[in-house]
């Protein structure tokens, strides 16, 4: 192999696709029976417009950038994508003066549009929020997105191109060679030139088995989701965020490009990286801070609830490295938010990293996305695939689960 992805998440895929544009081996390894499992199936969707990252950092670059990647990106893989814009909320003095310096923090970052509207401004766009709102910070720019179905369809893609893609293997060790390494999973080895680590919460053991001895863990942080009727749908048009936290943008309000309301996610630190557990607790803090911000939201209406986990760290930023006591391997390491917003512009950062190290040939007859074909593998034994693989219905592959 020429590279290894290891990792099937938005940052995973989209680097997939994006290298799929060379003549290149490529493959990606994904620990679970399919791909978008982790936190790329279950986070707020949102399209950040890039006012919260600290200026210079990479989440700042990479969030600005992968906000105006986006529009075509979404196009070109026929996956949906609004810019409803966000709305932060200030109740009070202390919190309309972070408001004023998120603003200037966008406007060092290079967000356009940023403004500070007040109470009337607020209600007139969106009625149904809490009239004791005192201003807010208006951010047209961001968006909403789907973010499995883009990991998907960006899968489908690079798939399309040559990429091989080989699900439930889980990398298991590194053995650095003179020239490449040995990837070692649960099922094969592989020999390959260059490692790209997008292992989500696994990142930072993907650095330990490649031998990175650096001071860096990702402390699992999860977060819980209420999700709305679609009757719902009008309770709100923008993202409602409150006055964020230094650990959380908060619990938001945000409708979603399905049509539901999503209400959350809360912020806590657990010790297991597969607790997507729901608590009492946490939903009822979730109820409580999303109800502030838009007080009318019925019980009746909530539909499902879930939970997701996020990538934090004790970086606070992106990790985003090649260690020269393992070179050949890029790493990225706790992709907690923006991840979603900034993933199309990781997968720049790994296409030029790789164009350091090797004369890249495009592909002349590289694929555009023609075909949705949307395989949930987890339900599905493998002579099913290979049969339901031949059947299309227009332009959308649908498996039933209860086939």
């Amino acid at each position: 192999m020429d590279v290894i992805i290891i990792g099937g998440g938005i940052v995973g895929t989209l680097i997939a696709r994006q290298l799929s544009k060379y003549s290149l081996k490529i493959l990606l390894l994904e620990r679970e029976s399919d791909i978008a499992m982790g936190a790329t199936k279950a986070n707020s969707a949102i399209v950040h417009a890039g006012y919260d990252p600290i200026p210079n950092s990479n989440k700042a670059k990479t969030n600005v950038r992968g906000n105006k990647l986006y529009p075509e990106l979404c196009s070109a893989l026929k996956v949906p994508f609004k810019r409803n814009g966000a709305l932060i909320l200030a109740f009070n003095d202390e919190e309309a003066k972070v408001l004023e310096e998120l603003k200037e923090r966008g406007r060092k970052n290079g967000v356009m549009g940023l403004e500070i509207i007040k109470r009337d401004e607020i209600l007139k766009r969106e009625p149904n929020i809490n009239p004791e709102v005192k201003m807010a910070l208006y951010a047209p720019s961001s968006g909403i997105t789907s973010p499995y179905l883009l990991a998907i369809s960006a899968l489908e893609n690079a798939w399309e191109n040559g990429i091989e893609v080989h699900l439930e293997e889980e990398v298991q060790g590194i053995i650095k060679r003179k020239r490449g390494y040995i990837v070692k999973t649960n099922k094969n080895s592989y020999l390959t030139r260059y490692i790209i680590n997008a292992g989500g919460v696994y990142a930072d053991e993907i650095m330990k088995m490649a031998g990175i001895d650096f001071p860096f863990e990702i402390t699992p942080r999860k977060g819980e989701y209420y999700v709305l009727d679609k009757k719902m749908r009008n309770l709100v048009s923008s993202t409602i965020f409150p006055t964020p936290s230094p650990i959380s943008k908060g619990v938001l309000v945000v409708p979603t490009v399905e049509g539901n309301i999503l209400l959350g996610p809360n912020a806590k630190d657990v010790k297991d990286k597969e607790d997507k557990s729901t608590t009492w607790e946490g939903l009822k803090e979730v109820w409580e801070k999303a109800t502030k911000l838009v007080p009318h939201i019925s019980f009746s209406s909530v539909i499902n609830t879930f939970a997701g986990i996020r990538a934090g760290s004790n970086y606070k930023d992106f990790l985003i490295k090649e260690f020269k006591s393992a070179e050949g391997i890029l790493n990225f390491a706790g992709i907690d938010s923006p991840g979603l917003t900034s993933a199309p512009a990781l997968a720049e950062i790994a296409e030029e990293w790789l164009k350091d190290k090797e004369k890249l040939i495009p592909k002349k007859n590289f694929k555009g996305k023609e075909k949705i074909l949307f395989i949930l593998e987890s339900f599905l034994m493998k002579k099913e695939k290979n049969l339901l693989k031949k059947i299309l219905l227009g332009d959308i592959l649908y498996v039933d689960v209860n086939m």
